[in-house]
């Protein structure tokens, strides 16, 4: 019955973290928004940029604009990808589009356009890669672009993104009649998309360790697979210089975690020798550096 009761609870843990991932996200963008971008009227690309230059000309707040072009392309969505596909989209784009009108009543906290340029790219880099984690998507030119490339194959999605995200910039330069406008645009859309890829790589981030012993391995292994609750392979090993059989133990673990690991095998196996390794990315088995060891 506890068994059972853990399977039951484990997916709720796991939902609940994805949504909390998701809200900060969405948060993080409103925030990005509204203290940064549109009061200096930065277009950094996506729909979020569109509705900056739309707010501008038509009298509806930015994420009733954002929401009024989601429409469209969630709807295409559902027809393309199918109603399982785009649910979970549908309810983040209306999150999206609330907290950003939500939030709207917060100063501009700056009138210099650069430091406005960076600061909202930080926060909406933090945004994105909450999001990510989430398992998210806003919809937008992000979803737009995955549509398009079902009727362009042969185009990356990367750099569907980049042209969908380029016409924006574009747009509100014609619409603003300033060319620092994409300039400035262009600083948001680099810094995102740096703070976004090194806060994943940060998250993902984890050390490889090959441990080689003469011991049998389970009197190694054990300990650490209790302690760490990490899966351990063992491979099968000779000592050129001694020519006698060794024991190596490949595992991965949390960078922070190198230190413990170091002072157990002092216990285990002072004779050991430990070659740890940085790993940008581990997925799957039973690795999960982005939440707390049971």
């Amino acid at each position: 019955m506890d068994a059972f009761a853990q399977k039951l609870k484990k997916p709720d843990k796991d939902m609940f973290l994805r949504w909390l991932y998701i809200l900060a996200g969405m948060a993080l963008y409103a925030l990005s928004l509204n203290l940064f971008l549109v009061g200096n009227r930065i277009a950094a690309g996506g729909i979020s940029g569109i509705a900056t230059v739309l707010v501008t000309i038509v009298p509806l707040s930015v994420g009733t604009i954002i929401l009024i072009i989601n429409i469209p392309i969630l709807l295409a969505a559902v027809v393309i990808k199918g109603w399982k596909y785009t649910a979970g989209t549908i309810v983040c784009a209306l999150i999206y589009s609330a907290a950003t009108d939500l939030l709207a009543f917060l100063p501009t906290l700056t009138e210099d356009n650069l430091t406005a340029a960076v600061f909202g790219g930080v926060l909406y880099g933090f945004g994105m890669a909450a999001v990510t984690l989430g398992r998210g998507s806003t919809g937008g030119t992000d979803l737009l672009s995955r549509l398009l490339i079902e009727k362009f194959p042969t185009m990356r999605v990367g750099m569907m993104s980049l042209i969908v995200d380029g016409i924006t910039v574009i747009l509100a330069t014609i619409v603003f009649g300033n060319i620092e406008v994409a300039l400035y645009a262009s600083v948001t859309i680099i810094v995102c998309s740096m703070i976004a890829d090194r806060l994943m790589i940060s998250i993902d981030r984890a050390s490889v360790c090959m441990l080689i012993t003469s011991l049998h391995a389970h009197d190694v292994a054990d300990p650490l697979m209790e302690e760490f609750h990490i899966a351990v392979t063992r491979i099968h090993g000779t000592g050129m210089f001694t020519d006698k059989e060794r024991n190596i133990l490949l595992f991965a673990i949390s960078p922070r975690e190198i230190h413990e690991v170091k002072h157990q095998m002092k216990d285990l196996d002072p004779t050991a020798f430990l070659i740890v390794l940085s790993a940008s990315e581990l997925v799957g088995g039973q690795f999960r550096p982005r939440f707390h060891r049971p």
